[in-house]
């Protein structure tokens, strides 16, 4: 079998052979950065490509408490009916999120062309009257997308400032048009390849301007009254705040994607309507009602993903702005050869630290330099900067060519983490990354010691305690015995209801996995008693554990659907028919002979010959007292 090492030279060399080719792309970013619209020629798709992968490295997950988006999926199509709904269930929706739930704003991403029953139109009318709702209306950028429906709103009077031509619009109804002060556009347009990465600021249409959805419910939950300042490529979301939303001369401006699709709270609108979800969730937070039902939702293609909800995009903005606000600096989004440097920068700063040269050490600082030059060049502040583009080239060639080794060695150490990091603790995974071989990946050979855990009376407690309770009570109680696995620097296989399977000397070796093993249940039961000292005596708990040590075949076992790291093999299957001997004789820990026959020093008692279920033979079994 050829080995990880060998086929990773391979690769570098072959990584290096490419160094041209990376060479010309950078003289395309270049160019790409200086002003063109967004016409590019089939070669630039690669740069783009190249660029959402750099975007999604500094996508976070942390939660986004300031906004909520509320989802009429297939749940709440199921149980309210089919779309259209009516008018007045609409209404009904909005007006439990700002009386019920005392959301901060409601901005609603449904446009509504044609009127509906006069008593829901007047109740939404009425909401957006009062500036609690933002309504959305959209435009068509093609000559062939010239229809005219529903009624335009919102306008502001046309200026000087870049700005997206548009000939076609599809607007709200005149009752909803004429009562709503705010109204944004939610019209998005995909670069040649089909993916969404800009959106424009402004739209124009016969001599007047049409604001975005997100700036338009930002000022109107903020009660600001002007227009969005708009002059000079730049575009003022706000009063007072110091800075501007950068845009191209087309009106376009880079969406921020700053946040992971799960960072954000979605909630069906069933929830909202029957009232079951959380006042916490909702009260004084940003609303953004949609869909992504199917044949309803309005997707489009991403950096996260090829089906990503019209209503995220808006709740990108949102984000980012609110950001911007509680920190009180400008909202500016970085163009495309400015992150590229300063991240190539720190790339190559990576490789530099790493080396022990004066020589390197004093390349690096002069890089740095120059990256930092290169910014200024393409930040819209400093005019005429940007002839200093064709001088920097050179700069950002060197930094390519240094930061694509580095690049890829981080490739395969973060595959293994994202391999591991819900397996094992984090000093297991240092030393995986620490090796960086991803053979360990390969289903191989190896000896381990296995550890099934069972919770003693689960079938009991499920019946008697509320879901919510029980859902508590299992996940306090697997936290306990995950913490001891941990503990011991185990790898957590999986959980199976109220089981737990762990295993030792996998995917890093371990001479002493079975004392590991051993001293993890230890720990558990020990966890499991200072828990029962204290708690009622319906929510005690009681585990029983089984442990076997023996050669199994271990690594990734799973399909191209799902990758599962997992251990197969007899040691596997002892130990879970000992855990199960051991709940049917009330025993809390019983121990295979082949591990007993490895601990350093043994604290066991035989506990007898027995039969195991499925087995040939008889086993010599242990018993920890």
């Amino acid at each position: 079998m050829i080995s990880f090492q060998s086929i990773r030279q391979k690769i570098h060399f072959i990584w290096l052979g490419r160094i041209l080719f990376f060479l010309l792309s950078t003289l395309l970013v270049i160019w790409v950065a200086m002003p063109r619209g967004h016409a590019y020629p089939f070669p630039l798709d690669l740069l783009d490509r190249l660029h959402d992968q750099l975007m999604k490295q500094r996508l976070t997950a942390q939660p986004e408490q300031r906004i909520v988006l509320v989802d009429i999926d297939e749940v709440s199509l199921a149980q309210y009916g089919r779309w259209p709904w009516s008018r007045q269930q609409i209404a009904q929706l909005l007006q439990q999120l700002n009386q019920h739930y005392q959301v901060a704003h409601i901005g609603l991403d449904i446009i509504f062309p044609e009127s509906g029953d006069l008593l829901g139109d007047q109740q939404i009318a009425q909401l957006a009257a009062s500036k609690q709702l933002t309504l959305a209306q959209t435009f068509g950028f093609d000559r062939s997308q010239s229809m005219r429906v529903g009624q335009l709103s919102a306008a502001m009077p046309l200026v000087a400032t870049p700005s997206t031509p548009a000939y076609g619009f599809l607007a709200n109804h005149k009752m909803l048009a004429l009562a709503a002060p705010c109204v944004g556009h939610i019209a998005i347009t995909a670069d040649p390849d089909g993916v969404v990465r800009h959106q424009s600021m402004l739209v124009r249409y016969q001599g007047q301007l049409y604001p975005a959805f997100a700036p338009v419910l930002l000022r109107c939950w903020l009660g600001q009254q002007a227009p969005l300042q708009a002059s000079n490529g730049k575009v003022e979301w706000l009063q007072g705040l110091s800075g501007q939303q950068m845009v191209d001369q087309h009106g376009m401006a880079a969406i921020p994607f700053l946040r992971k699709t799960e960072a954000y709270i979605a909630i069906p609108a069933s929830d909202i309507l029957s009232g079951k979800a959380p006042l916490s969730l909702l009260h004084n937070r940003l609303v953004i009602v949609g869909s992504s039902a199917l044949g309803l939702g309005d997707y489009v293609a991403t950096i996260l993903g090829g089906r990503t909800p019209g209503m995220l995009l808006h709740a990108q903005w949102l984000s980012q702005a609110l950001d911007q606000l509680e920190q009180n600096k400008p909202v500016v989004a970085i163009g495309f050869s400015s992150m590229m440097a300063v991240w190539a920068a720190l790339l190559l700063g990576v490789i530099l630290l790493h080396r022990r040269s004066n020589t390197l050490r004093l390349a690096w600082g002069f890089l740095l330099l120059m990256a930092w030059l290169l910014w200024l060049s393409y930040t819209p502040q400093e005019v005429g900067a940007n002839a200093l583009a064709p001088l920097l080239g050179g700069v950002v060639l060197l930094i390519l060519e240094g930061g694509l080794e580095w690049w890829y060695a981080q490739l395969g150490r973060r595959q293994l983490y994202l391999a591991f990091h819900h397996y094992v603790p984090p000093a297991i995974i240092d030393q995986l990354i620490g090796n960086n071989s991803q053979a360990i990946m390969l289903p191989h050979r190896a000896e381990i010691t296995c550890l099934f855990a069972d919770l003693q009376g689960y079938t009991g407690i499920a019946e008697r305690l509320p879901p919510e309770e029980l859902a508590h009570y299992t996940r306090h109680a697997l936290m306990l015995l995950t913490q001891a696995v941990l503990d011991q620097q185990g790898t957590l296989d999986k959980y199976m209801g109220d089981a737990l399977f762990a295993f030792w000397g996998a995917p890093v070796a371990q001479s002493d996995h079975a004392n590991r093993a051993i001293n993890a249940a230890i720990a558990m039961q020990q966890a499991v008693d200072k828990h029962n000292q204290t708690a009622a005596i319906d929510k005690q708990i009681k585990v029983h554990i089984g442990i076997q040590t023996g050669l199994v075949v271990v690594g990734d076992m799973g399909t191209p659907f799902r990758s599962t790291y997992t251990a197969i093999g007899d040691a596997v299957n002892v130990s879970a028919r000992l855990q199960n001997l051991a709940s049917l004789h009330n025993e809390k820990i019983l121990v295979g002979e082949s591990t007993e026959r490895q601990l350093a020093y043994s604290p066991l008692q035989l506990y007898g010959t027995v039969s195991l279920k499925g087995r040939r033979g008889v086993e010599q079994v242990y018993r920890l007292p």
